[in-house]
């Protein structure tokens, strides 16, 4: 059956956005049905699916209607075939980048269940995309009709030359790859660096890892660097930091009764502090005699490493308040001056 130009045109547009709204009409459909789903069952791949369409769906929406609608088109069978070339293309360029999303996605995922954190590691998300779109790129040079045995040789010669140009770049990226595969370091981690410098780890790229100081200042270290030092991780084994707080209690008090007062201030100090690690018992140790008093370390436990400061300052404030209170002298050296006047008296 033939039909005239208009009425070709016609038909295509209709067909065209009739597929359109359908399947627009089909996405608000399924996405209700996958969000009440994930609420009964805690479904988390609803939105992992979802989440890595996007506006790629779209795309395909667009494809499969134009591909559907063309064939009402009054063309040769050269420029349909060019055009079902070039909407093939275009599908495989979408696909490589919903699967390189998805990839992406369930990884954090994974991290997430792992390590309970939602760490950002750029380092994966550009292995992932290299991959999938150069196994894309292959595929269009097979649909293209072109050799791809020339440009792999000719991409192995290159690459061997591109890596003796780029050893450094390749080492913190292979650097950046065993951080994050061991790790001993992740997102989110609090770490202290061998120089002293210390931070949040906010992100591991395929060059450097940023941390972030207390002091809202970024340290850009290169990953091999990173990897070759000695570093203290706050947050691996666990969270939770023993801090030690020195004291010097005078020689006239009686060392065990300080030590039950201490203890029982602690633990009050514990139970209402919100920073405080309420499963840490506290502990009084004494470390030595001092020139003025007894030296000894209060023993406690913060939740966050990064809350340190706040927690010592407020034991110390309310520590303070106590020892006044329970008469307990905090002893310091003093000392006389004697000014020697050996000038002789001036004659009247």
């Amino acid at each position: 059956m033939s039909f005239s130009l208009i009425d070709s045109l016609f038909i295509f547009l209709l067909l065209f956005f009739g597929i359109f709204i359908l399947g627009y009409l089909l996405k608000k459909i399924v996405y209700r049905y996958l969000v009440f789903i994930s609420q009964k069952r805690k479904w988390a791949w609803d939105k992992l699916l979802l989440g890595s369409i996007g506006k790629i769906y779209y795309i395909w929406l667009f494809l499969l209607a134009s591909h559907i609608s063309l064939v009402f088109l009054p063309i040769t069978d050269k420029y349909f075939a060019l055009i079902n070339k070039i909407l093939l293309i275009f599908f495989i360029l979408s696909l490589c980048l919903f699967l390189s999303r998805f990839i992406v996605n369930l990884i954090e995922i994974y991290l997430h269940q792992k390590t309970d954190l939602a760490p950002k590691v750029t380092l994966f998300e550009i292995i992932v995309k290299v991959i999938v779109f150069f196994i894309g790129f292959i595929l269009i040079l097979n649909i293209l009709n072109i050799n791809i045995l020339p440009f792999i040789t000719t991409l192995g010669i290159a690459g061997l030359a591109i890596g003796l140009a780029l050893r450094d770049t390749l080492e913190n990226f292979f650097a950046g790859i065993h951080l994050v595969l061991a790790k001993q370091i992740r997102p989110g981690d609090f770490i202290r660096l061998e120089n002293g410098l210390e931070g949040v780890v906010e992100d591991i790229t395929w060059r450097t890892t940023v941390i972030k100081q207390l002091q809202n200042n970024v340290i850009i270290i290169p990953n091999s660097k990173l990897a070759q030092s000695i570093i203290v991780n706050y947050h691996q084994p666990e969270n939770n930091q023993t801090l030690i707080i020195p004291l010097n209690i005078s020689y006239k008090h009686n060392l065990k009764e300080v030590e039950e007062l201490l203890l029982a201030f602690m633990n009050r100090f514990i139970k209402e502090h919100p920073l405080a690690n309420k499963d840490f018992a506290p502990a009084v140790r004494y470390s030595g005699f001092g020139d003025s008093g007894i030296n000894l370390n209060l023993l406690i436990q913060v939740k966050e490493p990064t809350d340190r400061f706040k927690l010592i300052h407020d034991f110390i404030m309310e520590l303070d308040d106590y020892l006044k209170k329970h008469d307990i002298e905090i002893p310091y050296p003093i000392r006389k001056v004697y000014i020697k006047n050996d000038r002789p008296d001036k004659e009247n």
